[in-house]
């Protein structure tokens, strides 16, 4: 038997255990529909933990082999391969991009965490929640848009006039 509250889960889990035990098996359909939200918003929480994971040990590899460099670099250089300095800098761009990967997937775990919260305890209409839940899991699965993101950027700052269209 599972134990609903421990501390070995994930906020994912612990809220999708907790629908599936109070919504799983309720005869009500507005419950089994608010259930059926957890658990969509589950998987996407769910993959995103994944992908953070898997970023966020990537980072500390890269992170811990540009702290080691300078002995890295030393034996390179003493086994007559060049290029140290450019392996380095290419080291350290790519440990910035894991962690901005790192970063990106674990903002949007807990994003997704936070709407599975907004599910389970929020007290409006299925009608609205399911509407506001659709707007933000259709924005979700857009995933990451670089035009919007420096346009969105340069309005906010007022550095740039958008052409009228």
């Amino acid at each position: 038997m599972r134990t609903l509250f421990s501390p070995n889960k994930t906020s994912a889990r612990l809220l999708v255990d907790f629908a599936a035990d109070t919504w799983g098996k309720s005869p009500s359909e507005p419950l089994k529909l608010r259930y059926l939200m957890v658990f969509d918003l589950f998987i996407k929480a769910r993959s995103y933990g994944i992908l953070n994971k898997v970023f966020f040990w990537l980072a500390m590899v890269a992170g811990i082999a540009i702290l080691v460099w300078p002995v890295i670099a030393f034996k390179l250089d003493s086994l007559g391969v060049g290029y140290s300095a450019m392996v380095q800098t290419s080291v350290t761009g790519l440990a910035a991009l894991l962690f901005a990967l790192y970063s990106h997937y674990k903002k949007r775990q807990t994003h997704a965490e936070n709407l599975m919260r907004h599910v389970i305890f929020s007290s409006e209409s299925l009608d609205v929640l399911f509407e506001k839940m659709m707007k933000e899991m259709e924005r979700m699965d857009l995933g990451f848009v670089f035009s919007e993101t420096v346009t969105n950027k340069a309005t906010a700052k007022g550095d740039v006039e958008l052409p009228e269209e």
